[in-house]
């Protein structure tokens, strides 16, 4: 039976680097591992005392949701438990040498890995505490709308208005434009009629407001509106402005009655509702 065998690498360790240098060249005396084990154990009780506190300070305070209350109080635990451990370490002799810089350089590179995930949760918190918007609020964040699921740690879940649901990372929703529809209990639309230029435009705006006033889900205050906005290539403009609740159905619904109250009305009164038009001439000069 023949063996291989494979080269062996070696890796070269800088000169001036041992794990021995780390560490004191003293023995460390059993008044040190009492101080470490008090250290060791006294931050582990601080941080779950400090935890409780935080917890009892912010159920008092008015505003703040518990998740981000929990946030807070695992934060702050965490923080004292590694002073606890640090302290400990120091006791046994332990100094800031060569391993000390790699330590540093590792905690760098996880910080910078971690960003994102840091970025999230501060982002998470910010949210919570400021509370832009609850569970159950419509929103448009960007270009999605629906209503609010949750706001944990790390995201906002949304219920779009189709049915889905999206994971908004917490960092995107903190820094774009936050549009709570449910702040208010109405809302506008506006949609636009464009009628043939022979139109009488004061009688037809009249006509639309009427129409539109009549229409199921169109709120009477503020009333509905109906002004002239643009001079088109083939029409002329009005703009028809409503008011409606600030749900997404019945405002579908209302926009939706008061278009087909306004064609109705227009129909009636013998007002064109134009479409675009061309004049073709011919090489003879006739139209």
């Amino acid at each position: 039976m023949t063996t291989t065998s494979f080269p062996r690498r070696v890796v070269p360790i800088p000169d001036g680097f041992e794990i021995s240098n780390s560490f004191d060249v003293q023995a460390v005396s059993a008044i040190d591992l009492i101080f470490a084990a008090i250290a060791l154990v006294g931050g582990f009780v601080l941080s779950r005392l400090a935890k409780r506190a935080v917890r009892r300070f912010f159920r008092q305070v008015d505003g703040v949701p518990p998740d981000a209350t929990n946030l807070i109080a695992r934060l702050v635990g965490l923080v004292i438990f590694l002073i606890g451990l640090f302290v400990a370490v120091e006791s046994l002799g332990f100094t800031w040498g060569p391993l000390g810089s790699l330590l540093i350089l590792a905690l760098v590179v996880i910080f910078f890995a971690a960003k994102p995930l840091l970025e999230d949760l501060g982002a998470g918190l910010v949210l919570q505490v400021r509370q832009p918007f609850r569970n159950g609020d419509l929103v448009q964040l960007d270009d999605q709308l629906g209503v609010i699921v949750e706001v944990n740690a790390r995201t906002v879940l949304l219920r779009t208005v189709d049915g889905h649901q999206i994971h908004l990372p917490s960092r995107q929703v903190l820094n774009t434009a936050i549009v709570n529809l449910a702040a208010e209990t109405q809302r506008l639309t506006v949609f636009t009629a464009g009628v043939d230029y022979s139109t009488d435009l004061d009688r037809a705006r009249t006509i639309a407001v009427e129409a539109m006033a009549s229409a199921p889900g169109v709120l009477a205050d503020p009333p509905p509106e109906a002004l002239v906005e643009d001079f088109g290539e083939s029409t002329i403009d009005i703009s028809c402005r409503i008011w409606h609740a600030t749900e997404v159905l019945p405002a579908l619904r209302a926009r939706d009655e008061a278009m087909r109250s306004v064609k109705r009305a227009f129909d009636a009164n013998g007002i064109v509702i134009a479409f675009p038009q061309r004049v073709l001439w011919t090489a003879d000069g006739e139209g």
